[in-house]
């Protein structure tokens, strides 16, 4: 039976819906995140140089808004000076995760895992946790892969979770529908953070929940029979592609939140 003592989940929305918004873009986003539903944000490192030097002034914006930073999206590839500067910087939110991805690099599962290894050993004295996301291109795209760079992982020291858009069009051992579930039934003693996306062959990975193949029927009997180990769930849609078949960033958002409202979100 669900525990109703456990702590309730908080959605927060990644910047990429908006297609990663900088600049003077960068307050409107936040505007529409509230007025879509969210109560966090996640961004990417690369747009931290913004703030890295002035975190007060995100922090005003954030919190103007009622927002918190849920998490910052960093790559495998990140030197180690720039990895431990997003740490420091995350510190200022009591942000704890820091999301590692790559696509289209050269890096071999056994080089991955060093360095994420390395990375989550940095990230004790600040209290994130490091965490590999499965991507298109990436070292851990198919569901082998990422059973593999797992399996060379510390779990003292990387913390694992799931892309589900990702895994429900990159892992071709399954058909489209069973991939993210059957991935996180086989490991979810060990999942501790979601990335909530879809995926289907006409609007790829720019697809709201609920329009595509994942199963999140599956996916979300898992939360009720055995608990979610963070505070946050991501919701990502890839607005970097354009328009969702003509549809705003705002609208999409809010399609994908009102999807998870069946799942008492």
């Amino acid at each position: 039976m669900p525990d109703s003592s456990r702590p309730k989940v908080r959605l927060a929305v990644h910047s990429i819906n908006w297609n990663i918004p900088r600049g003077e873009a960068f307050d409107p986003w936040l505007d529409e995140a509230v007025e879509a539903g969210y109560e966090g944000v996640s961004l990417f490192g690369f747009q931290c140089p913004d703030f890295i030097d002035e975190p007060d002034r995100l922090r005003e914006a954030l919190d103007k808004r009622g927002l918190e930073l849920a998490a910052i999206t960093g790559f495998v590839g990140d030197t180690p000076e720039w990895a431990e500067q997003l740490m420091q910087f995350m510190t200022h939110f009591g942000t704890r995760h820091l999301v590692c991805t790559d696509f289209q690099t050269e890096l071999t599962i056994p080089r991955a895992a060093e360095i994420l290894n390395e990375r989550g050993r940095v990230s004790k004295q600040y209290d994130v946790k490091v965490y590999y996301h499965n991507h298109t291109g990436g070292v851990g795209e198919t569901m082998t892969e990422v059973e593999q760079l797992m399996e060379l992982l510390d779990p003292s020291l990387v913390h694992f979770m799931l892309d589900v858009g990702h895994a429900t069009k990159d892992f071709p051992e399954l058909p489209p529908r069973e991939r993210a579930a059957t991935f996180l039934e086989r490991h979810w003693a060990q999942i501790e953070y979601l990335e909530l996306k879809d995926w289907n062959e006409t609007t790829d990975l720019n697809t709201p929940l609920g329009e595509g193949y994942a199963d999140y029927d599956r996916i979300f009997k898992l939360v009720d029979a055995f608990g979610y180990r963070s505070e946050w769930l991501t919701v990502e849609q890839n607005g970097n592609q354009g328009l969702s078949n003509g549809r705003s960033p705002l609208e999409t958002a809010r399609i994908s939140r009102e999807f998870l409202t069946r799942y008492g979100l």
